[in-house]
């Protein structure tokens, strides 16, 4: 008799606990004149671009995320309460000591931000998106360094002018990795167009993508000073990776930084993800990652969210659970760059994750 009573105890116990839990993670909000799905996320989750979460959740009154209206109650599903980090892209130095080159990272302090299901003071909505950029709080959004050492996937063919053929470093030694202020010798000359003063950027082919190509990392940058009719010598400018014999290069088009700021947008852009520029098992933010689709559909400074689809139904849960953000660098024909700027905890993102475009840039 005493251990049904304390059965059913248990129960009642757990039937509250979970009750409680429900009324936690699921809230409404009554839509108020001026609001729009990007204003609600910003309130309720702290990030305006988690708003395809609302979106997906109330599919049923909302026919286009860009309308909604007055007296309308959406569902405010819950998401992962994991910490949402964001931090400032890994600044890469190259020291050069005598014969020895040290490669050092300096990674800045994370700023971290709580999604919590807390309530707060009465809601007013706002008449105007707060603009800002997610991965820069200055005037441009991300740097032409950050650009180059995303790099890309081209399937372009003849993408190669020539290659380095000898190394000069201030070691004396030959043909071992150099880097920044050192030289190079090049196998093409004034008779392939290749002239004193003109600039290259300098790049080594990287793993196959299947159905995309090869990903092209990016290494530097280097300047002809002295043209002969079929080699030249060139001096380093920029070096992102160490240099050395066998590497290739190409027109020099470097990518311009983007100034302005990004709003969200409800546009149906979607693709996925289809490579990362380093294996890795755990990812963080700032690797670098490719998607589909790109130009044409893809602007250099877009914020995709990365999802996944929720299996079953349950109606307090999200059905759709975001896992991290993605800023655009780099665009090419059918593919584009961009670095992870947000995992949420999530640090198993793979080949083939969902992505929808959340946010653009404005100026």
């Amino acid at each position: 008799m005493k251990k049904t009573i304390k059965l059913i105890l248990i129960v009642l116990v757990l039937i509250v606990v979970f009750s409680i839990s429900a009324e936690q993670v699921q809230r409404k909000h009554v839509v108020k004149k001026g609001d729009t799905l990007w204003d609600i996320s910003d309130w309720h989750y702290n990030d305006p671009f988690l708003w395809p979460v609302i979106y997906k959740a109330n599919q049923d009154s909302i026919s286009d995320p860009h309308w909604i209206y007055p007296g309308e109650v959406f569902v405010i599903p819950g998401i992962p309460t994991e910490e949402v980090t964001t931090l400032p892209p890994v600044e890469q130095e190259i020291v050069v000591k005598h014969d020895t080159v040290t490669v050092r990272y300096v990674e800045k302090p994370y700023e971290k931000e709580m999604v919590t299901p807390d309530i707060r003071e009465e809601y007013t909505p706002s008449s105007k998106v707060e603009l800002f950029s997610v991965v820069r709080a200055k005037e441009y959004v991300f740097t032409q360094k950050a650009a180059f050492l995303a790099g890309f996937i081209t399937d372009e063919k003849g993408l190669d002018l020539g290659k380095i053929i000898k190394t000069y470093p201030t070691s004396g030694e030959e043909n071992i990795e150099v880097v920044l202020g050192e030289k190079v010798d090049l196998n093409k000359g004034t008779a392939d167009g290749v002239f004193a003063g003109n600039r290259y950027t300098i790049f080594k082919w990287g793993k196959k993508v299947r159905g995309y190509g090869k990903v092209v990392r990016i290494k530097g940058v280097l300047k002809i000073i002295e043209a002969g009719t079929e080699l030249s010598t060139a001096i380093l400018l920029e070096t992102y990776e160490s240099i050395q014999k066998g590497d290739y290069f190409m027109d020099y088009d470097p990518p311009m930084p983007l100034e302005g700021e990004v709003h969200p947008v409800a546009l149906p852009i979607e693709g996925k993800v289809i490579a990362f520029k380093e294996a890795q098992e755990i990812v963080k933010p700032y690797s670098v990652v490719y998607i589909t689709p790109g130009e044409g559909e893809v602007n250099l400074g877009d914020v995709f969210l990365i999802y996944e689809l929720r299996k079953g139904v349950e109606e307090e849960k999200a059905p759709i659970i975001p896992l991290g953000k993605i800023q655009i660098v780099y665009i090419k024909d059918r593919t584009a760059s961009g670095y992870i700027t947000s995992i949420m905890g999530n640090m198993d993102l793979r080949v083939g994750e969902e992505i929808r475009l959340v946010g653009r840039v404005g100026r």
